[in-house]
């Protein structure tokens, strides 16, 4: 499939999600998802400013969007154990993945995949709704452990 179209549609889903959510389209809300639907995260609210164009979203808005968007349970925020909040997109099953952070250099590796939704159902047979887990690992590169 072309790229193109596979961003495209990314962003359509992200789009119908969002109204399923109960969020009204608006015109920051679609560039706001269409970056996060085609550019892997996490990002510091700034990086997110800065990777759209010039001055298109001033930060307060960039924040309100990323508040709502993680309330609607489209983005998530990543601790990192820095004190920074970052997002990234979540909208869906595909995009579910945790992360590895070296303590050192602060790089940070995406780990595809989860092991975790048998423990999730068990959450979820205790009687907990609206079921969401984060899980962050943290060590020394290789690059630094050289």
């Amino acid at each position: 499939m072309n790229d193109h179209i596979h961003r495209e549609r990314g962003l359509e889903q992200a789009l119908l999600l969002m109204q399923k959510a109960g969020l009204k389209r608006t015109k920051n809300r679609e560039v706001l998802l269409e970056l996060l639907t085609c550019e892997h995260g996490p990002f510091t609210i700034e990086e997110i400013q800065k990777k759209l164009k010039r001055d298109a979203l001033d930060l307060v808005t960039v924040y309100r969007c990323m508040q709502a968007f993680e309330k609607a349970s489209l983005v998530r925020r990543c601790d990192f154990g820095d004190g920074i909040a970052r997002f990234e997109y979540q909208g869906d099953e595909a995009h579910h993945h945790h992360h590895v952070i070296c303590i050192e250099c602060r790089r940070t590796e995406s780990l595809e995949g989860c092991e975790l939704p048998k423990l999730e159902s068990k959450v979820k047979r205790l009687g907990y709704s609206s079921v969401r887990h984060s899980l962050e690992f943290f060590g020394v590169c290789k690059h630094c452990s050289s």
